[in-house]
């Protein structure tokens, strides 16, 4: 495995020492916490310091590198490590690491402490932490990708999706010479990410990829009509750049701050960039976030929160337990927001002293209103991964969106 950085609240380790020798046989081990690096990482770090500073207690937060995050704590959790006892990541992951076993439910836990107020998250919040109905995650952050657009440039955000495409025409170079800006829209759509892009629109139209009893409806019509609104803009209008098919958070980010479109499907994670003046001169005070415009079926926005799951292996399940119900708690939470990170907790979006830094916490709250979340079957992986291969060559113009839907639909009624 990778070198790690380890970071401890008391002295600094080597990881090996935590678990081969060292450890008092009466003592329980120091809970072990990894994070990838950025501003969940640090906020984390800064939290289990005044965790310490109230408690007395120590936990040990090990900060890793974002590239191949998800693939090590995998790595790690299937192979039964007990080098860590809990793992920070976004929800949509629970539902094959819930079934496999290899996390812990902690529905007992959060049932013992009432004050925890689990009613104090949104209720796509509280969906995304579940699988089977039981709580597999402790809920951090919130993040969500809707609507970001030029308040400069267009007064006031699309209210429909039919009418964000006539906004896109206005701001498409191609279309109108006297554009100010190149393309007039643009969103996620590199391999592995379009089907999260495709979340809120999909819901907006009436349709799903699969029942909850995993009856598979990626063929049905209102899927189709869907996508095909994704297809046109490509194909058809041409408002969004061609290679938009290989484009996810960076090229988003850079195309908002340069003045290539003057909206995007963008996240709140890149907010924080694209307000500030010192990263983002040209646009910043010009930016703001709405929720997603409304299909036949009203408005949808895509949650996607993160948490932290409890591994089923770990060597100090009870102590990890005690740390992040109190990190994800009323009095953690708090602290955790004020130092970077950004919980889903309604107390604390709602608190206005985070408003001239957050300007988008308001919007956000209401757009969650109406949120959906990610597939939560156990097969979601194998759900995903097929629609994304099948919905980017319809994209691309390789095939129809009903020929390329219909592919897919066979493909997983085979596999599931």
């Amino acid at each position: 495995m990778k070198k790690i950085l380890v970071i401890s609240l008391v002295s600094l380790f080597v990881i090996g020492s935590l678990f081969a020798g060292g450890q008092s046989e009466k003592a329980a081990p120091v809970p072990v916490i990894w994070a990838k690096s950025g501003p969940e990482g640090d906020a984390l770090i800064a939290a289990a310091q005044a965790y310490k500073e109230k408690t007395g207690k120590t936990v040990s937060i090990v900060i890793q590198g974002r590239a191949n995050y998800r693939s090590a704590y995998n790595t790690a959790l299937l192979a039964g490590s007990r080098d860590l006892d809990a793992v920070h990541d976004v929800a949509f992951v629970i539902p094959s690491l819930a079934a496999g076993g290899h996390i812990v439910s902690v529905d007992s836990y959060l049932q013992k402490h009432a004050a925890y107020d689990v009613n104090d998250f949104q209720d796509v919040v509280q969906r995304e932490m579940k699988f089977n109905d039981k709580w597999y995650m402790f809920p951090s952050d919130i993040s969500s990708e809707s609507l970001v657009y030029r308040t400069d440039l267009i007064g006031e955000a699309p209210k429909t999706w039919d009418e964000l495409i006539e906004v896109a025409k206005k701001f498409t170079k191609s279309i109108n010479p006297n554009s100010p800006t190149e393309f007039g829209y643009a969103f996620a759509a590199a391999p592995g990410v379009l089907e999260g892009t495709f979340q809120g629109i999909m819901k907006a139209y009436g349709a799903t990829l699969v029942e909850e009893d995993g009856t598979i409806r990626i063929d049905d019509p209102k899927t189709v009509e869907a996508f095909q609104v994704f297809t046109d803009m490509r194909n058809k209008h041409r408002v969004v750049p061609s290679d938009v098919i290989a484009w996810d958070y960076p090229e988003l980010l850079t195309a908002l701050q340069e003045g290539i479109v003057p909206m995007a499907a963008f996240f709140t994670a890149g907010m924080p960039v694209l307000v500030d003046p010192s990263q983002s001169p040209k646009v910043a005070g010009n930016i703001a976030y709405s929720r997603q415009p409304a299909g036949p079926y009203g408005a949808f926005t895509r949650i996607n929160p993160l948490g932290f799951m409890v591994n089923a292996k770990g060597q100090n399940t009870e102590g990890a337990i005690e740390f992040l119900i109190w990190l994800t708690g009323k009095e953690g939470s708090y602290i955790y927001t004020k130092a970077g990170g950004s919980s889903p907790r309604k107390s604390v979006l709602e608190r206005e002293e985070f408003y001239s830094a957050r300007p988008w916490y308001p919007e956000m709250l209401k757009a969650a209103e109406q949120g959906v979340g990610s597939i939560r079957l156990a097969e979601q992986a194998i759900i995903r991964n097929t629609f994304n291969k099948w919905a980017s060559q319809a994209l691309n113009g390789d095939m129809s969106v009903q020929q390329a839907f219909s592919e897919a639909a066979k493909e997983l009624k085979g596999l599931l």
